[in-house]
């Protein structure tokens, strides 16, 4: 286990953490992102509503707001945050950790939630490789593959691994006879180690993904009636379109969700490159300096219905040149021992770039535009197209020392001064009316920049105990303090909206973590509480503004606590591994412009039950054979809420291996 960046026994690390190795990761069949839910209770996994390219994390009720930068929960690849929580790269993995509560004193960007670390395998001396195919219903082809050995033993190791995967559709379009939710994904990573002499090490690992996806069967769900923008009614035609609204929902629920009808084409794509550098020098036998350096180039494109429906009301458009995200960080840490005290400090340097060459919103019969609060019947239209990029820059010192007074307690601080820069610039609005006011005639709307700007700065912590009863039976006691940057509104009509502050948790957490034995039956558990104070909440806000606006504000603080067990029972016939997680988010306050007072809603992505039990059993047979097991997977959860109104039930899954 490397949480903390070093090698080191589970139970000497006191924050609440789940490690699972590659083997048990192939084992488990876990080589999706959604997957993770059967290894790791209280780990929330989302993908967008319409590309699976892309997933977002939670952890304790703390994620991504949408369409902001800082996530909540950070994901690693090879110790460098991975861009947009691309859904790719699990593969080839020498382990997973998810590292639950707020992280940042000991590496990498900072996280109010948590981290999930995915550690890819090393190259080594020995030659050695695998292949593994599947085959599943709607045409599914998987191939994963890795291969790699010594070129000049001890000096200089490659590897060779991918992941390619096709399936089609399960989701039929009326409107075109198309299917929907189909998957095509390739994606490749090559790693080189070289040491030319001892005590110096530079691997560099290099990844490709290209994933083409013909867009999620997204549908018309509810309704929000007492809209005025669908009570009015249209500049043209005089008729509302609530009354359409109503049958093309009543529709759609009678077909239920593999059956929709979508007016508008739909296509996800996904485009990565990521170059990662890490380089470790052991100045002396007890103080070691490393540098990570990285660069990810991304390009997302997309095509939405976001309507859901047959009704040509708005759809959303960005072809070709898409967005692109373009990241760079650079980290440099110094590690050493020194007598009872051990610690690191490093120096964290990140710049994030987007650019959305366009968005295109187009319609041949109903709009939601600056003509007034109506939707308008205007005919053919052509496009609202916005040209928007953002710069995002943060720069870290940090530090953690551990310390030991006495043999058996071990007494840990840590400081993280952050600064962040964010600035949005929008540009570009286009209306062409070429048949609403005769022939031939034009509306054009000229766009105005809208460029915004601000700067945060926070200063995070952990001070932590722990002590060690015996080898196999430790209590630990954590305090820490998080944070999540603000941000810009770029689209804000308020000045007062351009701008939103951090926001800021506080985490106690206190665990005991064991090993023992039942008779021939080897046990782990480990078992701990934390209790969360949640301030300025960043949320999404929908506000009645003319034209409509949506905007991210600090509109609510909570409350989160919860318990998190795990437990592992292993012999020689039978495995047993186990987790839950218990969490109460509470809302302290929340208030909605819009919707009103939601204090007593749920947090978004945050189940209050997840469970997980893994049995395995091996049947007693020759060595020579090998091992033959009955393995079992089933994961299950509340009801989740996406936002105070949408919340679906949970729905178990059962895995079966032989």
């Amino acid at each position: 286990m490397t949480a903390r960046r070093t090698g080191e026994n589970i139970l000497d690390v006191p924050i609440s953490i789940i490690a699972v190795s590659g083997d048990e990761l192939n084992e488990k069949n876990v080589n999706t992102a959604n997957d993770l839910s059967f290894v790791a209770p209280g780990l929330s996994i989302q993908n967008t509503s319409s590309n699976r390219a892309t997933t977002t994390f939670s952890m304790r009720g703390q994620g991504q707001t949408f369409g902001q930068i800082a996530p909540g929960v950070v994901a690693y690849m090879a110790e460098v945050p991975i861009p947009e929580g691309s859904s790719g790269q699990f593969y080839d993995l020498e382990n997973i950790q998810v590292l639950k509560g707020p992280q940042g004193t000991l590496f990498g960007r900072n996280a109010s939630g948590g981290a999930i670390l995915f550690t890819p395998k090393k190259p080594g001396n020995e030659f050695n490789g695998y292949v593994i195919g599947r085959l599943g219903d709607y045409g599914r082809q998987d191939v994963e593959f890795a291969a790699g050995g010594a070129i000049a033993e001890d000096v200089v190791q490659v590897r060779l691994a991918g992941q390619f995967l096709h399936r089609n559709g399960f989701t039929t379009n009326l409107f075109d006879g198309g299917k929907l939710d189909n998957e095509d994904r390739k994606s490749v990573r090559f790693s080189v180690v070289v040491t030319p002499f001892e005590g110096f090490e530079n691997h560099t690992i290099f990844s490709y993904a290209k994933f083409d996806d013909d867009g999620s069967g997204q549908s018309l769900g509810g309704i929000v009636e007492d809209n005025p923008t669908f009570l009015l009614p249209g500049t043209f035609t005089g008729v509302p379109l609530l009354p359409a609204l109503q049958d093309a929902l009543a529709a759609q629920e009678q077909r239920g969700p593999r059956v929709v009808d979508l007016d508008w084409p739909t296509h996800n794509g996904l485009r990565s490159r990521d170059l990662i550098n890490i380089t470790t020098f052991d100045v002396t036998n007890s103080i070691t300096l490393k540098n990570i350096f990285s660069y990810s180039w991304y390009k997302y494109e997309y095509l939405r219905d976001l309507d859901g429906s047959p009704l040509p009301v708005l759809g959303v458009s960005n072809p070709f040149q898409s967005n692109w995200i373009n990241q760079r960080t650079e980290e440099i840490q110094l590690r050493g021992v020194f007598g009872i005290v051990e610690g690191v400090v490093g120096y964290y340097d990140e710049r994030y770039d987007t650019e959305a060459g366009s968005v295109g919103f187009d319609t041949e019969q109903y709009i939601a535009a600056p003509l007034g609060p109506v939707f308008t019947y205007v005919g053919p239209i052509g496009a609202i197209n916005v040209a928007a990029g953002s710069l995002n820059t943060s720069k870290a010192f940090y530090g953690e020392f551990n310390l030991q007074p006495v043999d058996d307690l071990t007494l840990t601080a840590g400081i993280r001064q952050t600064r962040d820069f964010r600035s949005s610039s929008q540009l570009g609005t286009t209306l062409t009316f070429p048949d609403a006011f005769g022939p031939g005639a034009d509306l054009v709307i000229p766009g105005t920049p809208n460029e915004s700007s601000g700067k945060f700065k926070a200063t995070t912590w952990n001070l932590a105990g722990l002590y060690e009863f015996t080898p196999d039976l430790s209590a630990y006691a954590t305090v820490r303090r998080g944070y999540k940057s603000g941000g810009v509104n770029g689209t804000a009509i308020d000045p007062a909206d351009q701008l939103f502050a951090p926001e800021c948790v506080t985490d106690y957490e206190i665990g005991v973590k064991s090993r023992f034995n039942l008779g021939s039956v080897d046990v782990f558990a480990n078992l701990d509480y934390f209790y969360d104070d949640y301030t300025n909440i960043q949320r999404f806000i929908n506000l009645n503004t003319v034209p409509a606006s949506t905007v991210t504000r600090n509109a609510a603080k909570g409350s989160i606590q919860g318990i998190d067990l795990e437990i592992g029972l292993q012999s020689r016939l039978f495995d047993i591994t186990a987790g839950y997680s218990y969490l109460d988010a509470k809302y302290d306050e929340y208030i909605d412009p819009t919707r009103g007072d939601l204090s007593n809603s749920d947090f978004p992505n945050t189940p209050e039950h997840q469970l997980t039990v893994a049995p395995k059993f091996k049947f007693p047979v020759p060595d020579d054979i090998g091992e033959v097991s009955f393995l079992a997977n089933i994961y299950a959860r509340s009801k989740i809420a996406f936002d105070p109104i949408n919340k679906p039930n949970g729905n178990p899954i059962t895995d079966l291996r032989v």
